[in-house]
């Protein structure tokens, strides 16, 4: 027996089902291929070093800013986010996505840079709706 269909279930996939998921995400790979091979060359341009320094400046203003600006530091479970503009959409069946809740006592400006980071995915694209449309 297959065991499950996919998605981990333990199966092996036989020669056919290789072939279409090879044909499914042909274009998938291309970009990915595309977009990997341009980047090494932008970063072997940039320097490795230089690119090594930078990446570790944004890891800590990334923390700087959890620190100053979320609750607990870091990710947490939506259903203790009081803020329902700050919680992440749970699609029914899956595993628990985290969110972020952000700090109390914050000065205005200050809250607004907070929260803005802090927005899931899908309030944020809404955000941007409304100010492009």
């Amino acid at each position: 027996s297959r065991g499950g269909g996919g998605g981990g279930g333990g199966g092996r996939v036989t020669p056919g089902e290789m072939e279409k998921l090879r044909a499914w995400n042909h274009l998938d790979w291309a970009l990915y291929s595309h977009l990997n091979r341009s980047f090494g060359r932008k970063a072997e341009a940039y320097g490795e070093q230089r690119l090594r320094r930078e990446a570790e400046e944004l890891r800590e203003r990334r923390a700087e800013l959890a620190r100053r600006c979320l609750k607990g530091g870091g990710p947490l479970p939506a259903r203790v986010i009081s803020d329902g503009g700050l919680r992440p959409f749970q699609p029914p069946g899956r595993e628990e996505i985290l969110g972020y809740e952000v700090k109390e006592g914050l000065e205005p400006a200050e809250r607004l840079l907070c929260s803005r980071l802090a927005t899931p995915e899908l309030q944020y694209k809404d955000l941007l709706d409304r100010k492009q449309f």
